[in-house]
């Protein structure tokens, strides 16, 4: 009998985790309804509307790790800051008076005044990918399935969530954006993405982005297609006006849109 329940145990513990049943995702589509072009490339990794005004934050894959302005109607770069390649950028928020900044290895997570001025920095355990804010608490991906909630004061982690779609793990999640009490993120080496109950972890509703390839001139696509890196990366929400802004790394284009339903 011992050994038995032994047996029994061993096969509990060397099971997979089994994923949450999550309702099947909606399907949307990407409805533009404005697209500029930037006058400086940027290896997006963070995409944020604040106040009217787009803050980006770049990798230094193709550049160097910098938060830049762009102006969301003529699509001029500012650079605000510029960290060179002393570490790697990823994912920006704002959240208050502070602006959070993820690098990607380094195991730190960068604190700004609205002036780019340095206020501190925090110890982030996990790789940084994306990261958002719900109003309260930090967001933030590490590629893996999860989504971490954390302290704005000091990044410390107040629980996790592992994210399901089709009832399996979604790994690779990168970019977020938090908007309408859901997180919107990109899916790394893929053109969908998610709409994800923060909740639950469970897909909601996902849209395929691939037909802003068409929106591109022959040139714009022969460039995207020549690195896999330059993926689509960047989702920024415009509360004052509803829509959603995305682009991608290396992207010479923003678009301006809505998540709609297909009929």
């Amino acid at each position: 009998m011992r050994l038995l329940l032994c047996l029994v145990l061993l096969t509990l513990c060397a099971a997979p985790a089994m994923a949450q049943k999550c309702p099947v995702p909606q399907t949307l589509s990407f409805r533009v309804e404005k697209q500029i072009r930037r006058d400086t490339l940027g290896f997006t990794q963070g995409l944020e509307m604040d106040k009217g005004t787009l803050l980006e934050g770049t990798g230094n894959l193709f550049g160097d790790t910098r938060i830049n302005r762009i102006d969301p109607n003529t699509g001029k770069v500012t650079q605000l800051m510029n960290a060179g390649k002393r570490y790697f950028g990823e994912g920006v928020t704002v959240l208050g008076d502070r602006i959070y900044q993820l690098s990607w290895r380094e195991g730190r997570v960068f604190v700004f005044d609205r002036q780019l001025r340095a206020l501190g920095q925090f110890e982030n355990p996990r790789d940084g990918w994306g990261l958002t804010n719900d109003g309260t608490r930090l967001i933030a991906s590490d590629g893996s399935s999860r989504l971490f909630f954390l302290s704005p004061q000091d990044f410390k982690t107040l629980g996790s969530v592992r994210v399901v779609r089709d009832g399996r793990y979604l790994d690779n999640l990168n970019e977020l954006e938090y908007a309408k009490g859901a997180v919107w993120a990109n899916v790394f080496q893929d053109w969908d993405v998610v709409r994800i109950n923060p909740a639950t972890g469970c897909v909601e509703a996902q849209a395929d982005l691939k037909p802003l390839r068409l929106r591109m001139n022959s040139a714009e696509r022969k460039y995207i297609d020549s690195e896999f890196n330059f993926v689509p990366n960047g989702i920024a929400h415009d509360p004052a006006t509803g829509q959603f802004i995305l682009t991608g790394k290396n992207w010479p284009s923003l678009f301006f849109g809505r998540f709609v339903e297909l009929p």
